[in-house]
């Protein structure tokens, strides 16, 4: 694999990374740290992604509200977003896969899974779609960060040269502009027609459980919380099942 590419865009990634984390964690605990944290009131993090936006969003809302807990979303990269999870200075992440839970010691998966999602290939047309598309050592492709995490590969795994960027929105509007004839980002299988009407080619790489996680000092709520997810999700389903006649 032709490592530069890689070792130079993730070097970056790093760098903006660790600049970034002040400002939010100044933003979001301005004056007090811990110590003062409301424990009426939580401070979750999202990725922008329009399904994230649009319906997951509301719904873990909806479930923090019938158990008493009022909801401030703050936006989040894929990196970011679950060091400020991890350490603590946010409380929840809307959705995240479910291998996050491997290498983040302090974050604490709430069942019942939200979805099922996935790592998709994004093809521009008249170019090969396939698998093998991640090991052309002649190829490039922007992925979302923490994809190597939710693929469980090491970048020297493959061979194709990936660059990572923190908004799904990024990744998408750079096939788009055909500035990258491949990308990779994630979907619970619910907007695939926004790839269709794109005209991208999609190939699901690996699927998981998509489930809400909070910090593990919040595992007291754990039991309140599932009940509350597994009411929310319940009610979108006849929803969905009435608008649908």
């Amino acid at each position: 694999m032709p490592a530069r590419a890689f070792k130079t865009t993730y070097a970056k990634s790093a760098i903006s990374v660790c600049l970034a984390l002040l400002g939010p964690a100044i933003a979001l605990f301005p004056n007090s740290g811990y110590a003062d944290h409301d424990e009426a009131h939580f401070v979750v993090g999202y990725i922008n992604h329009p399904q994230v936006n649009k319906f997951y969003k509301p719904l873990i809302e909806r479930a923090y509200k019938q158990i008493g807990i009022s909801v401030t979303f703050e936006k989040v990269g894929g990196m970011r977003g679950l060091k400020l999870l991890n350490e603590g200075m946010t409380d929840a992440d809307v959705i995240r896969y479910d291998v996050v839970i491997k290498d983040n010691s302090n974050v604490i998966a709430i069942a019942p899974q939200l979805s099922i999602g996935a790592s998709f290939l994004l093809c521009v047309p008249d170019v090969p779609c396939n698998k093998d598309i991640i090991n052309k050592p002649d190829t490039g492709i922007a992925v979302t960060t923490r994809f190597f995490y939710n693929i469980e590969k090491q970048p020297s795994d493959l061979a194709a040269n990936f660059y990572e960027f923190d908004d799904f929105y990024h990744v998408v509007e750079l096939i788009k502009s055909e500035r990258f004839s491949y990308a990779i980002a994630p979907s619970d299988f619910s907007d695939l027609h926004v790839f269709e009407e794109l005209g991208f080619n999609y190939i699901p790489l690996v699927k998981h459980s998509l489930i809400h996680v909070i910090n593990k000092k919040h595992l007291n709520l754990q039991p309140a919380l599932s009940k509350a997810i597994e009411h929310q999700l319940a009610i979108s389903k006849v929803d969905n099942a009435e608008s649908a006649k």
